[in-house]
């Protein structure tokens, strides 16, 4: 106890006090700030691409965020991580939806969609969730199959086909 209280004398008498315990723990925090700082931006665009809605978006990736701080420790690659559950969120959100569509109209038709001023967003919008989830993080996160593959949790064939048959109903949807 004596040894402590005197490198603290020191310590104070050259103005190179720092807390002991907590430096490990404010490195990493700092990194997760670092982390949110980077990452916040890009995974709501990529969630309101998804889930067409900026406030629902927002919500997702603020939980996406929460989740990642609780496993902090544990996570090696954040922005993985982050994508992962973003994209998970959204597909919830989306089957979510999809649920009480079906729980309103019970009996009524489909109706026709019509495309709006920015067609090819619409277009992106009706695409079932996976399609849209593959589409999306091919042509606007830039990822690869492989990386594709890991976020949605399929195998790379699976997104090759997915990504196939999503561009041939965008083509057919905007051809029209």
């Amino acid at each position: 106890m004596g040894e402590r209280l005197e490198h603290e004398r020191q310590s104070e008498e050259s103005f190179t006090l720092a807390p002991v315990d907590d430096t490990a723990f404010d490195d990493r925090r700092r990194s997760f700030e670092e982390v949110f700082l980077a990452e916040y931006q890009p995974m709501v665009r990529l969630a309101v691409l998804l889930v067409d809605e900026l406030d629902v978006a927002e919500e997702l990736v603020q939980d996406a965020f929460v989740k990642l701080h609780q496993r902090w420790r544990r996570v090696d690659r954040p922005g993985a991580y982050l994508r992962t559950s973003v994209v998970n969120g959204c597909r919830n959100e989306l089957r979510r939806r999809k649920r009480e569509r079906r729980a309103r109209r019970h009996d009524a038709p489909l109706a026709a969609v019509e495309l709006g001023a920015d067609e090819m967003l619409d277009a992106v919008a009706v695409l079932p969730p996976k399609r849209r989830a593959a589409v999306v993080l091919r042509y606007y996160g830039g990822l690869s199959e492989r990386e594709i593959a890991d976020t949605l949790g399929v195998r790379p064939g699976t997104v090759k086909s997915l990504l196939h048959r999503g561009l041939a109903e965008l083509r057919r949807t905007l051809g029209e």
